[in-house]
């Protein structure tokens, strides 16, 4: 029983990880790629972090709760039976 909960876990952080770095390429590309504009470094440093807090703390929260969401109504269909 307590090993499936890690699993779960386990798979449920890894699609956290694998989607926070796609995030932060994205911010990168976005942020950093303003500078060939003549865009100042501060300025993208700047934007670099606020486009990843905002982006990662909604991606987090999404995945967890459909996460969550999903192991609830399975626990239900389960108990159904």
């Amino acid at each position: 029983m307590l090993e499936k909960y890690f699993n779960w876990l386990a798979e449920v952080l890894l699609i956290i990880v694998v989607g926070l770095v796609f995030i932060i390429l994205h911010s990168l590309y976005y942020s950093y790629g303003m500078m060939i504009f003549g865009e100042h470094s501060a300025a993208a440093i700047e934007m670099f972090w606020e486009s990843e807090k905002l982006w990662s703390s909604i991606y987090t929260v999404a995945v967890i709760v459909i996460a969550v969401g999903t192991q609830i109504v399975r626990s239900f269909k389960s108990s159904k039976k």
